[in-house]
């Protein structure tokens, strides 16, 4: 009797086990992203979670997808989610994402060498390619020439990072806004020029790159969230102190050349430090008319309740 039950046991030890993992559908994200250093080494697995890559979303169907609970998790810009709230989505951001520095840039913005164009006040009348409409690429910049008196003196043209490249060099248009790892190539090569990147728009407070679920989701698998929330923060604290190894991960990962490899810089924890990187979006989408005033509370649309290192959790 003994014997048989062990044997029973020992059948049924792999799909119980199999069964206690949960699986995480998520997208193969274009820009740098920790969920591919994560999966890489395993930390994922520790945690009883599987990544389930779901294949590549368009970046202007990501926030779409999470609502919808195509995916689970996605790494897009606040805007997006602020917006998509607004028109009835019920998204939470529950970690800061990367971050953007002088050095470790979330975006950059590119002219050929050879170009005329040297500051933002040679913008004027110029193509702007920029990968989707509402979200930073497009209202970064325009808070910028906003700022320089040129908010309605551009033309943009979206165009998806991995193509602009191209379009630049065939002179198609005139400024590329490129995210990492796009930038790393060609301005490593000398292919392209540097103007400026986001960090001179306050500082990079707009720079927070976000990770969101749904509300549904949320209520469904908090224990999820959780865990989902602390293997992201392990491999984003890892990225900031091994930059060099996780940009290799990522291009292995992407397919891409080892020698352009970049990476991001993210705040620390994971933890947004407070409502400021929030409020800077609602504050520009109410100017742009595209939410009201008071529509939205900065401290509703994230929470820091899912990270480990929280000190007061807030939904």
């Amino acid at each position: 009797m003994n014997k048989l039950l062990a044997l029973v046991l020992l059948a049924a030890g792999p799909s119980l086990a199999a069964a206690e993992t949960f699986k995480v559908k998520y997208p193969n994200i274009q820009w740098f992203d920790p969920v591919y250093v994560a999966d890489e080494k395993g930390w994922f697995k520790e945690e009883g979670l599987e990544i389930q890559w779901v294949g590549e979303v368009p970046a202007a169907q990501l926030v779409p997808a999470v609502a919808a609970g195509s995916v689970d998790f996605a790494n897009r810009h606040t805007p997006l989610v602020l917006t998509a709230n607004a028109g009835g989505a019920k998204l939470k951001i529950v970690a800061a994402g990367a971050r953007t520095t002088p050095e470790r840039p979330h975006m950059k913005y590119l002219a050929l060498p050879d170009s005329p164009i040297r500051s933002v006040k040679d913008f004027k009348g110029k193509k702007i390619a920029i990968n989707s409409f509402g979200a930073c690429s497009e209202y970064v910049l325009k808070e910028h020439l906003r700022r320089n008196g040129l908010d309605r003196d551009v033309q943009f043209v979206v165009i998806p990072d991995p193509n602009q490249e191209q379009a630049l060099k065939q002179k198609l248009i005139d400024v590329s806004v490129v995210h990492s790892p796009f930038y790393e190539k060609v301005t490593k090569t000398g292919e392209a020029r540097e103007l400026f990147n986001d960090s001179v728009v306050d500082d990079g407070l707009s720079g927070m790159l976000p990770y969101f679920t749904n509300e549904k989701f949320l209520a469904a698998h908090p224990d999820i969230v959780r865990k989902f929330v602390k293997v992201l923060v392990r491999a984003a604290d890892w990225t900031n102190a091994h930059h060099d190894e996780a940009g290799q991960i990522f291009a292995k990962r992407r397919g891409l050349d080892p020698r352009y490899a970049g990476s991001w810089e993210y705040y620390e924890h994971g933890l947004v430090p407070g409502d400021a990187q929030v409020q800077w979006w609602i504050d520009l989408l109410v100017r742009e008319g595209k939410l009201k005033r008071g529509q939205i509370q900065a401290k509703d649309v994230y929470t820091n309740a899912y990270n480990p290192y929280a000190v007061a959790a807030r939904r």
